[in-house]
């Protein structure tokens, strides 16, 4: 694939500037875009940042975190997709040594397989930071998007315990297949169901797409209701669609339908929307869903809360 492997040092999480959101500095994670406020319940969220490495021949598999433009390429994601979660509480957010975006577009290999080690690597080491900096009781949200969601799928699967359960409010394991036959935590039921996790992958109602695992062992969570029903859920409850801060929040863009391990919907229709030329959503996963997945962190919230028998 023309690319190379140079050995980069892995990042030290006990450095804050190695986190591109942090509660102990001003970043992109504390932007606000709509009318409900950061920070209501002082629940830290842990969020992993999807692909944001592009190398041109020559380059590396992995991005180099300790760069400023390594650092840098973590800004989109953490200033459009993270504040879905911020409504929680505080976002942590590490710049990671993730693979190179090429890694999807050949068979698995060993250069494949130790490039997604290391991010794997680097995603762990600064998980077990945030919980060390979070106290050991504090309640937690996991978050992510597209190669993050593998890395905390791996990382629910191989480092979390029964107290990690309980601490969990919610994963919101977005953009990538979740193997439900195999995963250690349950799918969330229901709006306001905690200690399980919620996933969807979106694309338009004609497209075709591959699915990694049988369709029956996809964990697909409707982004609208909330539930796993198959019922499509109208445009009319879409809420607060995030396209970019130049342009005003939209209301009621787009459904949602979970159908054959993934959730479909039209295409999105906004000024300037003629530029999308795919039927894959992917980018759009949490952004079209934007409202609604704030209104659902703080019903979680509210719900954990309350469970716990803590003071909201």
């Amino acid at each position: 694939m023309d690319l190379v492997e140079e050995a980069i040092a892995a990042p030290d999480y006990t450095d804050l500037g190695y986190w591109v959101a942090h509660p102990e500095k001003v970043d992109l994670s504390d932007s606000v875009y709509t009318s409900r406020p950061s920070d209501q319940f002082n629940i830290p969220v842990f969020f992993v940042s999807p692909t944001v490495h592009f190398p041109e021949k020559g380059g590396n598999w992995n991005v180099d975190p300790s760069t400023n433009e390594g650092k840098n390429a973590f800004n989109t994601p953490v200033q459009y997709q993270s504040t879905a979660f911020n409504v929680a509480g505080p976002i942590y957010s590490p710049a990671y040594r993730q693979s190179a975006y090429q890694v999807y577009n050949v068979a698995p290999n060993a250069t494949t397989v130790k490039s997604y080690a290391i991010a794997y690597e680097d995603v762990k080491s600064a998980f077990m930071i945030f919980l060390k900096q979070i106290g050991p009781k504090t309640p937690f949200i996991l978050a992510s998007h597209s190669q993050g969601t593998d890395h905390l799928i791996q990382l629910i699967q191989r480092e979390f315990t029964p107290l990690l359960e309980e601490r969990l409010v919610a994963a919101y394991l977005v953009g990538m297949p979740v193997n439900d036959c195999d995963i250690r935590i349950p799918i969330c039921e229901e709006p306001t169901s905690t200690g399980c996790y919620t996933s969807w992958r979106t694309y338009h109602l004609s497209a075709k797409y591959y699915n990694k695992y049988p369709v029956e062992c996809i964990g697909v969570v409707n982004p609208l209701s909330w539930t796993t029903a198959s019922t499509r859920v109208p445009a009319s409850v879409n809420k607060d669609v995030l396209v970019s801060d130049e342009k005003p929040l939209f209301q009621e863009l787009v459904s949602a339908k979970i159908s054959n391990g993934v959730v479909v919907t039209e295409r999105p229709q906004f000024p300037g929307s003629f530029v999308i030329r795919t039927k894959n959503y992917h980018r759009g996963d949490i952004n079209l869903y934007y409202g609604n997945i704030q209104e659902n962190v703080i019903a979680r919230c509210v719900q954990y809360l309350k469970e716990q028998g803590r003071p909201e």
